[in-house]
């Protein structure tokens, strides 16, 4: 089997989607804690697809990889939206000052990859 670096990103892909459905899933110990973090961990996957759509060759990838990452990703997006009235806006942290920062630049970094999107779709 070639392993070509195409489908090592979807690899990666999949790895991360279901990385996303079980922290969704799980109980508060290691999933999702609070809706500040559901909102990044979301948008931080949602960029990565982005990225991986514009730097894989998915022609040379099997199919079945690309959809095992979206019916993970939905699972994943099922389970919070199940989990989001019971989940507290921001969970209380020691560290929430660095967190919002570090999200904050998180952010950025993501629209900076969506607006990229856009443009390489338009032109």
């Amino acid at each position: 089997m070639n392993l070509s670096p195409s489908l090592l990103l979807a690899v990666a892909l999949v790895v991360f989607s279901a990385l996303y459905a079980l922290r969704a899933w799980a109980p508060k110990r290691f999933g999702i804690a609070d809706r500040l973090g559901a909102s990044a961990e979301s948008t931080g996957l949602l960029a990565l697809f982005t990225v991986l759509h514009f730097a894989t060759g998915w022609a040379g990838v099997p199919v079945l990889l690309w959809v095992a990452s979206v019916v993970l990703a939905a699972g994943g997006v099922a389970g919070l939206v199940l989990r989001i009235p019971a989940l507290p806006w921001l969970r209380g942290r020691r560290r929430l000052g660095l967190r919002i920062v570090m999200l904050s630049i998180a952010g950025v970094l993501c629209a900076l990859v969506f607006m990229l999107g856009a443009i390489s779709a338009w032109g």
